[in-house]
């Protein structure tokens, strides 16, 4: 098992090598990650000198900001935000929390998703909520995938959602915002990436985010997207191996009481 945590962190400094990651990933909500598994991903960013990002459970998920607070994450990324009122519900309870942690300096960042048809329509009200109450949002994540879903749409990589990217970007310009991709990325995203150029902020894989440093080559680009796909799949088996462990212990005693009884 020490082995195995230790390739884990060699994968973590190799990507951080790469000059362009700015964040390992955890999540509540599509993922599912427990909260023993987010202190053991804790514990290797921290070893490795590499922030840590959660993706909580949804705007209401008020007991996974505490956790996200309680474990030390640097940023928290809240998903399906589709009107200012979901903001304000988030932003009121992230705020709440600050004064709790205040002696522990303990304050992450606070970023949302937009990834769905009905955020890009509150698109407006959202950003000018933002504005308005002076909440303490600087990056806006575009979850390509659920937008694409939403709006029954194949290809991450269509005109499509290329068109609404390059709308949410020339919006959030105007309220000082920066802009991270996500959703399905892969080797074929290259070109989507490239087209957007320094219009966006980041990029971002399940598991990593990178900066959209240029000049990005294809050859760097998919560099990172397979360093990325064998962390996560190095993580995933290393959390199959956690549970093997822990169902062979409770087999051994399943095993005794059955023999006693």
């Amino acid at each position: 098992m020490n082995q195995t945590l230790f390739q884990l962190e060699k994968k973590i400094i190799a990507l951080k090598s790469s000059k362009r990651l700015r964040a390992i990933k955890a999540e509540f909500e599509a993922e599912g990650t427990r909260i023993n598994e987010l202190g053991i991903l804790s514990d290797l960013c921290s070893s490795s000198g590499v922030p840590l990002k959660l993706k909580v459970g949804g705007p209401c998920a008020k007991r996974d900001l505490y956790e996200a607070f309680q474990i030390g994450v640097n940023e928290i990324l809240v998903p399906m935000i589709e009107s200012a009122c979901a903001l304000k519900y988030c932003t009121d309870a992230y705020m709440s929390l600050i004064p709790i942690f205040e002696s522990l300096k303990i304050c992450p960042s606070l970023s949302v998703n937009i990834e769905s048809k009905k955020a890009i329509e509150n698109i407006d009200s959202i950003l000018e909520t933002i504005k308005k109450l002076s909440l303490p949002i600087k990056t806006i994540v575009i979850g390509r995938s659920d937008l694409a879903n939403s709006l029954e749409e194949t290809d991450v990589n269509s005109k499509l959602i290329m068109s609404l990217c390059f709308m949410l970007i020339e919006k959030c310009k105007k309220y000082n915002i920066k802009v991270t991709i996500g959703g399905n990325l892969t080797r074929n995203s290259y070109k989507f990436i490239n087209e957007l150029d320094s219009n966006i902020y980041a990029f971002e894989s399940r598991k990593c985010t990178f900066s959209n440093l240029k000049p990005l080559s294809q050859c760097n680009f998919n560099s990172l997207i397979n360093d990325a796909l064998e962390f996560e799949l190095s993580w995933l088996k290393f959390k199959k191996s956690l549970y093997q462990i822990r169902s062979a212990e409770g087999n051994s005693r399943i095993s005794k009481i059955s023999n006693m009884v």
